[in-house]
């Protein structure tokens, strides 16, 4: 956000508060071999906005581009495939990046801009807020700054607040905005992996749903090392960061080698006295019926095409330490205060990260708030003279997505067995059906 506006809005004076150290900017050895496992996936669009402090930096290198995503279940034949062949505005899905190569670049970028005589941006770290008050014409602030040893206390004052400070986010906090929404009592089990060296689909991205969430094996820069996300309850996540290396390579292995399955019978057998009844012989139709249908039109998939089924890579090893983060989906019920505060990223909604949209949210509220400040800045006005359309903006689009992503995080939930057949046959259709699969791969790229 910071950079958007140093570099749109000239007019206005930029401070930039950040409650830890500034970065160091070069790369650690450990860091240039293997892969770090917090990072994010970032979207043609997302990418589009960060090319200019990445390309500075050259730390390009680092990105993995992906031009495939697969997608399937457990206990289901279906299968879904997006690619970058379903684009035209891009040749690849997106990009996967590493937390600290992205901070790091940006860091660098505004360093570089404060640096110069008529900056105006000026960064400050080891800051917390110690309180805010919200007036009509002004938000006063007095911040603790930890200098070497010493504590100092100082006050700002400033025409507009942005709160971008995560999702236990103190301003929110102490304006007393509610983050309302769901804990999903899951968690997610973050690591690195090394892969077999002769596997070479390194631009595909994998996702096998299971009872109790998605696991997904995430590319990297580096082509002997992929990331896991396993999405699990907090007992079996446990299990996974305590798990000895050789038996979680095993279970990885086994669990994401085994491809598209049979589905249960839509109808439990059953027997009469007088014999087998006419339901059951209808019964029974009606699965060999859906099993006909089901397999035909998975088995489309195993042509040579973009959309086929391809195996994931054998891991060989656990590569990084293990993290864990609980999975929650919440928004903000107001995204600005007063027209003297602005709430974005994870300071105004969380998601589950089985869509990968998190940090696209983000930058995503960064591309229309900016919009939206660059109006204000052009018309000589107020920063927060046109939050209101932010506001309006937001409240119809994140709920949208929100929404949109719980809605999958359900569906892929629930294993009632009707509803394992209906899935099946929509993932199918949607994946022969090319306009459809098009439309989603759009939306799920912010093309």
């Amino acid at each position: 956000m910071a950079k958007q506006i140093q570099q749109q809005c000239p007019r206005f004076s930029v401070v930039l508060l950040e409650r830890g150290s500034r970065p160091k900017l070069d790369i650690e050895d450990d860091e240039r071999k293997i892969p770090n496992p917090r990072s994010y996936a970032l979207s043609p669009k997302s990418l589009n906005l960060l090319k200019d402090a990445v390309a500075q930096n050259q730390s390009e290198s680092r990105f993995a581009y992906y031009n495939s995503m697969q997608i399937w279940e457990a206990s289901s034949p279906a299968m879904l495939v997006f690619s970058s062949h379903d684009l035209e505005e891009s040749d690849h899905l997106g990009a996967f990046v590493e937390d600290s190569v992205l901070v790091k670049s940006l860091w660098n970028y505004l360093q570089e801009c404060e640096g110069k005589g008529n900056s105006n941006l000026s960064l400050h770290t080891n800051v917390s807020l110690y309180s805010l008050d919200v007036e009509s014409d002004r938000v006063n602030l007095k911040i603790s700054k930890i200098n070497e040893e010493n504590k100092i206390m100082k006050e700002l004052s400033t025409d507009l607040l942005i709160a971008a400070d995560g999702a236990r986010s103190p301003i929110r906090s102490q304006l007393g905005i509610p983050f309302q929404g769901i804990e999903y009592g899951r968690t997610a089990v973050t690591f690195t992996v090394e892969v077999d060296e002769h596997f070479l689909h390194n631009t595909r991205a994998y996702q096998r749903f299971l009872s109790n969430g998605p696991i997904a094996l995430l590319p990297t820069f580096s082509k002997r090392h992929f990331v896991v996300v396993w999405s699990t309850t907090p007992q079996e996540a446990e299990k996974l960061k305590s798990m000895a290396p050789a038996d979680l390579v095993q279970q990885l292995n086994n669990t994401l080698q085994r491809g598209p399955e049979r589905l249960a019978p839509l109808f439990e057998e059953s027997s009469s006295a007088g014999g087998t009844s006419l339901f059951n012989n209808l019964a029974y139709g009606i699965d060999r019926l859906l099993d006909t249908v089901h397999y035909g039109m998975g088995m489309r998939h195993w042509s040579d095409d973009p959309a086929k089924f391809v195996a994931p890579p054998q891991i060989t090893n656990v590569a990084s330490a293990r993290f864990a983060f609980p999975l929650s989906c919440k928004v903000v019920p107001q995204f600005q205060y007063r027209r003297r505060v602005a709430l974005l990223g994870d300071a105004a909604h969380t998601v589950h990260p089985l869509a990968g949209q998190g940090l696209n949210l983000g930058l995503d509220d960064v591309e229309v708030l900016t919009e939206i400040l660059r109006k204000s800045h052009d018309a000589g006005m107020e920063a927060g003279q046109f939050l209101d359309e932010y506001q309006k903006d937001r409240q119809v689009k994140i709920p949208a997505m929100v929404g949109g992503i719980h809605t999958i995080h359900s569906l892929f939930g629930n294993k009632s067995v009707p509803l394992l057949h209906g899935k099946s046959i929509g993932m199918s259709l949607i994946n022969q059906g090319g306009l459809l699969r098009k439309q989603l791969a759009k939306i799920a790229t912010g093309l």
